[in-house]
Formats: structure tokens, C-alpha cells, sequence
């Protein structure tokens, strides 16, 4: 339907009011020039109107576009965050489980020291009962006088002293002793 089409049923509605051909009152306006520059600022305005919606459109959609490659982008960043605390708390954990072990050594090696601690002080004292022992042993041999030790069926005395030869000899005379004479390595054993 076009617009002449509906100016002709509009003017067939209403009756004429003159029966001379004039057109009825209520349609003049549609001739009138401020019609026509009403109709024509309102075209220019939906115009308008339109292209704005057009122009808001496109920028809605480039805004949508932007947002969902910046989603892309954390959402990236957010895997990428999970991926590092997830293998931090692995190494924490590796890590946790290393010092537990450690300290296990650790109480396992005290343990130990402190038993060969106890082991060694009881040799320690085993060995000074045996010195004792040896030296009450060797300082009361049977045949032997007081501080002469007992060898090969034999007594002897090893004096501190420094003598020369005569001196010496005077002194295991004295002891009713005879001094002893070395002559190889042999006799030291």
C-alpha cells in the first residue's frame, strides 16, 4: 500500500463537505509546508537515529570482542597461576617429605653416636681397669722385689736415673743385682 493509495481511501471515508471537488479539511495538512518539514526533520532524525544504533552496534561488539579476548586472556593467566601454585605445593610437599627424612637420619645418627658414645666410654674405662691391672701385675711379681718386672724367667729394674758405667754397676751391686749388658736387638724383645 503506498501513500496515495492511502490518501485515496482516507478521502473516499470521509463524505465532501462541498459537492463542488474540493478535498475534505481533514487532509490539506499533508499539503501543507510545515508537514512537509516536520515529515522530513523526522526522517532525518530516524536517520540519524539509525546510523547511531549502527555506530553503537559495531562499537558493542568490538567492546564484546575485547572482553571476551581479555576472559581469554585471564582465564590463560589463571591456568597458568594454578599451574605454578599446584607445582610449588608438589616441590613443597617433595620438600616436607625430605626434611622428615632427614630429621629421621638425623635421630637415627644420634641414636647411634650416643650408643657408641656409651660403647666407647666403657672401653675407655675397661682399658684403664686393664693399665691398672697390669701395672699392680707387673709391680708384684712373684719372684720379683717392688717396682722390677718379671721377664723370661728374669727380674729387672729400669732406673730413672742418669749414671755413668761405674756408677751403675755400684748401684745393681748395691741391689745384689748384675747390670745388664745389650748387645743386639734381639735381646730387647
Amino acid at each position: 500500500m503506498t501513500f496515495d493509495d492511502l490518501k485515496i481511501q482516507t478521502v473516499k471515508d470521509q463524505p465532501d463537505e462541498k459537492s463542488n471537488g474540493k478535498k475534505a479539511k481533514g487532509l490539506q495538512f499533508l499539503y501543507s509546508p510545515w508537514w512537509c518539514l516536520a515529515a522530513v526533520t523526522l526522517g532525518v532524525l530516524c536517520g540519524g537515529l539509525v546510523v547511531t544504533i549502527m555506530v553503537l552496534g559495531v562499537q558493542s561488539s568490538q567492546v564484546s570482542d575485547l572482553l571476551t579476548q581479555q576472559q581469554a586472556n585471564l582465564t590463560h593467566q589463571k591456568n597458568k597461576l594454578e599451574g605454578q601454585i599446584s607445582a610449588r605445593q608438589q616441590a613443597e610437599e617433595a620438600s616436607q617429605e625430605s626434611q622428615n627424612e632427614l630429621k629421621e637420619m638425623i635421630e637415627t645418627l644420634a641414636r647411634k653416636l650416643n650408643e657408641k658414645s656409651k660403647e666407647q666410654m666403657e672401653l675407655h674405662h675397661q682399658n684403664l681397669n686393664l693399665q691398672e691391672t697390669l701395672k699392680r701385675v707387673a709391680n708384684c711379681s712373684a719372684p720379683c722385689p717392688q717396682d722390677w718386672i718379671w721377664h723370661e724367667e728374669n727380674c729387672y729394674l729400669f732406673s730413672s736415673g742418669s749414671f755413668n758405667w761405674e756408677k751403675s754397676q755400684e748401684k745393681c751391686l748395691s741391689l745384689d743385682a748384675k747390670l745388664l749388658k745389650i748387645n743386639s736387638t734381639a735381646d730387647l724383645i
